[in-house]
């Protein structure tokens, strides 16, 4: 038996509180005013957040921002996709899958090329190889920290600010 396809809505107000419930019990900082900053980033149009739910119950979220920090991004146009979160029990029922499906269709009304940064070190192995399974390919600038290139011979902590920057080129209208 498949796991029902979970429901998809974009972030309201009384969604903020639930979401950074869920996260504060898994011991995961994640307060309720980071969300709130998501929902008045997503009322002025800068991001958009999309939020799922498996059998009535918050799943994961998925946000895209459309003036990306990073600098090849935002001189070209390309949206970025910004945070992609599943709670660990909904993780390996496609709901990383059903918001990337919903952010990439969005993004293809606006650009036909849509960009994400992925963290390197191994909690974002899974995130790392989903994304090349769906066809986003490293976009040529290298990594970087906190939006800045990484230089040869340089020296970078390794964390959730070192990524590398990928693109999926001519989506689909």
């Amino acid at each position: 038996m498949t796991a029902a396809k979970p429901h998809i809505k974009m972030l309201e107000q009384n969604d903020c509180a639930t979401i950074a419930s869920d996260f504060a019990g898994m011991g995961w900082s994640k307060p309720i005013g980071h969300f709130e900053a998501y929902l008045a980033q997503q009322r002025s149009g800068a991001r958009t957040v999309w939020i799922a739910f498996c059998d009535g119950a918050f799943a994961g979220y998925i946000t895209v921002v459309w003036l990306s920090e990073y600098p090849p991004f935002a001189e070209r146009g390309i949206p970025e996709i910004a945070d992609l979160n599943v709670l660990p029990k909904y993780r390996g029922r496609g709901v990383a899958s059903c918001l990337l499906d919903i952010a990439e269709q969005d993004c293809t009304r606006r650009s036909p090329v849509i960009g994400i940064g992925v963290g390197l070190y191994a909690a974002y192995g899974a995130a790392q190889r989903l994304y090349v399974k769906r066809g986003y390919v490293p976009d040529g600038h290298g990594v970087t920290c906190n939006y800045q290139p990484v230089t040869p011979g340089g020296a970078a902590i390794v964390d959730d600010e070192l990524v590398i920057w990928l693109t999926k080129p001519e989506l689909e209208k």
